[in-house]
């Protein structure tokens, strides 16, 4: 089962990112099935997710305060920065450069979806700013931080769960990405009171049907690619 899963989730990984080897987190035992600036992105993008419905329960649906949305910017900037010194040999970037500024844009991206998603989705959310409060923000900050030092310290009895967890990250994003997208769509938008009501039942089935498509034929398209190689 282990190894069924295991080569599921290379798979996975193969669809969306090289997978360098020494571009990826991991030891001798198991490398991440994503490389490190991926799983950086993909991780932010999920943890973030979980605080997000954990701090925010009455629906806000409007954008954070200005100076946290320029902060968020700023996330997403650092990562195009450093890809592209490192592209051009400019700095010398590290595994620890690139899942750090990776998490911080995966990150930003959710927090600027989120209250899309409420708005979407809830058929009374709230036209109140999320991070309205200094706490939230401080909250949310202090997660991640935590969050990225414990992944970096590479522990060695969570590698086979971070393994896990990239796979289920990147599953995650293209899900949730997909769904707000569809709750664009009249017949599905502003319907729902409570977060896991049977409004989420067909727009779900129908995100993971699109993921899975999306990921087959990234992956597919990889493999051709390979061939030129």
């Amino acid at each position: 089962m282990d190894n069924w899963l295991i080569k599921f989730i290379k798979i996975i990984g193969s669809s969306v990112c090289h997978q360098l080897p020494a571009r990826s987190l991991g030891n001798e035992t198991l490398i991440m099935p994503v490389c490190s600036r991926c799983e950086g992105i993909y991780a932010g993008f999920l943890i973030s997710a979980i605080i997000l419905f954990l701090l925010f329960k009455k629906k806000e649906n409007e954008l954070p305060p200005i100076h946290i949305l320029i902060t968020m910017i700023i996330f997403v900037i650092s990562t195009i920065i450093e890809g592209a010194l490192g592209l051009f040999s400019i700095i010398q970037t590290t595994n620890i450069s690139r899942f750090t500024t990776g998490y911080l844009s995966g990150s930003a991206v959710m927090v600027v979806i989120f209250p899309i998603f409420n708005y979407q989705y809830y058929k009374d959310s709230i036209t109140v700013r999320i991070f309205l409060k200094p706490w939230q923000f401080i909250t949310f900050l202090s997660v991640n931080i935590i969050t990225i030092v414990i992944i970096l310290l590479e522990f060695k009895f969570i590698n086979y769960f971070l393994f896990y967890f990239s796979g289920t990250a990147v599953l995650f994003t293209f899900y949730f990405i997909n769904l707000v997208l569809l709750l664009l769509i009249p017949v599905f938008s502003k319907k729902a009171t409570f977060l896991f009501s049977r409004y989420l039942i067909f727009p779900t089935i129908l995100s993971l049907i699109l993921t899975f498509i999306e990921i087959y034929l990234s992956y597919r398209f990889h493999q051709f690619l390979l061939k030129f190689h």
